[in-house]
């Protein structure tokens, strides 16, 4: 059913304030649902669903066989949400933000995944760094510009400290495009699915978030600039740069992930 046809009557309308623009394609939601279930490595396939609304999503994760824990934060939401699957031992929908929600149900290798909000979504896509290596992987659908940012390659122009971040820990794509029209209501912008594999090993070096945030962002806000002119700012020197395999000359967008994660652990062990 259509997301209007199950507000009617109920007096519910879409949150902005929320960044409700709620999936009304199927087609979208079984591609986005068959990505999610492959990256659950469980035995019991466990997905966490960030901002499951009307629980459009949701009922496709089910009929894949997932046990999922559905996070909603609008409390009018929620009581449509349970009432839609009655008695169905395989969901549990929890009342909460997921922004602070706890994502340890997923640390024996299940998925996240949602449908974010588009102005919080490279804050809760973040989230997957929280229960890394213990994570499967995730499968959001954001903003597109947003996905091109995450799944971005060096050389590109997308390509920033967002993309190194996620990358260091994980293999990130963008699946497909999602238009607008596919939503309701209809959003501004198309949307992008993004897909997230947990790696085994962090890549270049061990880490941690922290190290690698400090030396790709201080790059990274004067990317037309060489790694010199914003690495010092952080008291990085060019030898330290030379021994993680990066040219002091070149532009922060030309470096590849690896390289910042060995200059992150270089830092850390000065």
């Amino acid at each position: 059913m259509h997301p209007k046809q199950q507000l009617e009557g109920t007096g519910i309308k879409p949150k902005r304030s929320f960044g409700q623009n709620f999936l009304a394609d199927d087609v979208h939601l079984k591609k986005i649902a068959s990505l999610a279930l492959a990256l659950a490595t469980d035995p019991a396939r466990t997905v966490v669903e960030m901002g499951a609304g009307l629980g459009a999503l949701t009922h496709f994760l089910l009929q894949g066989g997932a046990t999922v824990h559905a996070v909603e934060r609008d409390r009018e939401l929620v009581p449509l949400l349970r009432a839609r699957f009655p008695g169905n031992d395989k969901l549990v929908v929890h009342e909460d933000n997921a922004l602070t929600f706890a994502l340890d149900v997923v640390a024996g290798g299940g998925a996240i995944c949602g449908n974010l909000p588009y102005h919080h979504a490279a804050e809760l896509a973040l989230r997957v760094l929280d229960v890394w290596p213990k994570l499967g992987g995730a499968c959001f659908l954001v903003q597109l510009e947003v996905g091109a940012r995450m799944a971005a390659v060096p050389g590109n122009k997308e390509y920033g400290s967002l993309s190194v971040v996620l990358q260091s820990r994980f293999d990130v794509k963008l699946a497909h495009v999602v238009p607008k029209g596919a939503f309701w209501p209809v959003p501004e912008v198309d949307g992008g699915v993004v897909t997230f594999t947990a790696l085994p090993n962090p890549r270049g070096a061990a880490h941690t978030i922290p190290e690698l945030e400090k030396v790709v962002r201080a790059a990274f806000q004067q990317r037309r600039k060489t790694v010199r002119n914003g690495l010092k700012k952080v008291g990085v020197d060019d030898d330290t740069m030379r021994k993680a395999g990066i040219d002091p000359g070149a532009r922060a967008e030309d470096i590849d992930v690896a390289s910042w994660g060995l200059l992150a652990s270089l830092v850390a062990g000065r």
